[in-house]
């Protein structure tokens, strides 16, 4: 019997050191798929490192990809266009916007040539403001707590 007991013993001994061992193995194959997936998430992300050449090289790219893109659109709705109005749409794409306009003449944010002969500029301090403040205060409902 004494013989039975320390078999049984050392089998259930050797059967959790198996159990547990296990554990820790699977344990740990969970912790490195976890890492793998952080690391593959954190290349993502990483990306390429940005220097001013890399950013010229790609912005030429795009720029490129860009004009390509324009010229096929340009060229899609020009095929539905009249000769007249192809010539109207030419004029209007060479056209400057206000921004490029502005830029390109920069006398223009001196805007005293603008103003017109005998124009008198307006002092706001002529005015008396607190008349109309008065009016809005007359016109609001205050609320109060005591009665």
């Amino acid at each position: 019997m004494a013989m039975t007991f320390t078999l049984v013993s050392h089998l259930r001994e050797k059967l959790s050191t198996l159990v547990h061992a296990r554990y820790e193995h699977h344990k740990q194959e969970e912790a490195e798929k976890e890492r793998l997936v952080v690391e593959a998430e954190e290349a993502k992300t990483r990306g390429t490192p940005v220097t001013p050449e890399s950013f010229l090289k790609w912005k030429a790219k795009f720029d490129k990809e860009l004009a390509v893109k324009k010229a096929r659109e340009d060229e899609e709705k020009m095929k539905g266009m009249t000769p007249k109005e192809r010539e109207e749409y030419k004029k209007l794409a060479t056209r400057l916007s206000g921004r490029q306009l502005f830029e390109r003449n920069k006398d223009l944010d001196a805007a005293d040539d603008l103003l017109e002969e005998g124009t008198v500029s307006v002092d706001i301090s002529q005015y008396e403001r607190e008349a109309i403040e008065e009016e809005e205060e007359e016109d609001h409902v205050t609320f109060s707590d005591s009665e």
